[in-house]
């Protein structure tokens, strides 16, 4: 229910104007700083809401970059589907683990569909 607005306030922000709105936000921060004499409540104030932010900033890419990947996964499937000469077995080989992975591009794990999946749609 919140990856569409998650999503749209990643691509919001990665456009200048999110820029800009971001880097207002910190000057606006650190005038009231001037302000406030760069005191301690101040300083308590700004860096708390500075974490906060990097967090939750670091949860958009993060919810947006794992949507991305997995439409990324789901049209590649959809061309190994497509495609005459396609061994259909690679489908879903992003579920193996990063040792099978390795194996498996040194060819020395047979190719076998993840456990869970068919590989047929």
């Amino acid at each position: 229910m919140l990856d569409r607005h998650i999503v749209g306030l990643a691509v919001w922000l990665s456009k200048p104007t999110g820029f800009l709105a971001t880097c207002f936000t910190v000057a606006v921060g650190i005038g009231s700083g001037v302000l406030l004499s760069f005191n301690d409540h101040w300083a308590l104030v700004f860096n708390l809401f500075l974490s906060i932010a990097a967090m939750l900033l670091a949860g958009v890419i993060l919810v947006a970059g794992a949507r991305d990947t997995a439409a990324i996964q789901i049209k590649l499937d959809e061309l190994i589907r497509a495609v005459a000469d396609t061994d259909e077995r690679l489908i879903g080989i992003e579920d193996l683990s990063a040792e099978e992975l390795a194996l498996l591009r040194k060819d020395k794990l047979p190719l076998t569909v993840p456990s869970g999946r068919t590989g047929q749609p």
